[in-house]
């Protein structure tokens, strides 16, 4: 599902590209199931075809990470969030849950960008979440 998000824009982005390798990462994925992802994110599969049989617990799971990815080049591009909207309904998420979803992801770059500034090591983009530095 995460190649199909990738791909709704119809342009896979370095950013993206850079967090679907980090869900790999963390679902501990062997070198082999990787490549099969890749190649997947090249030729994406079908919504209907990855969703047929998934558990709602995987699919809602799988929203989660969907609703990271697709921020991860700092806007929701309107084809992904038809995408996202499609994986709510068939999760039985309500609309409002996917909007504190969003919300979800803010507050946690917020709180990563609050931390960088803390330490002086500030990235383009922290300043548009947290205002201006304090000039005292």
């Amino acid at each position: 599902l995460l190649t199909v998000l990738a791909n709704a824009d119809g342009a896979l982005v370095r950013e993206e590209m850079a967090a679907l390798e980090a869900f790999m990462g963390r679902a501990m994925l062997r070198p082999e199931e990787r490549e099969i992802v890749r190649r997947a994110l090249r030729n994406p599969p079908d919504f209907e075809d990855v969703v047929e049989n998934i558990s709602e617990h995987t699919l809602r799971l799988a929203l989660r990470d969907s609703v990271l990815l697709a921020a991860a080049d700092g806007e929701y591009h309107p084809q992904e969030i038809v995408v996202l909207e499609r994986m709510a309904n068939l999760a039985d998420i309500d609309i409002d849950v996917l909007d504190e979803l969003y919300d979800w992801v803010t507050e946690g770059w917020t709180w990563l960008a609050r931390g960088r500034r803390l330490l002086n090591i500030e990235i383009p983009g922290d300043e548009l979440l947290l205002g201006e530095p304090d000039s005292d």
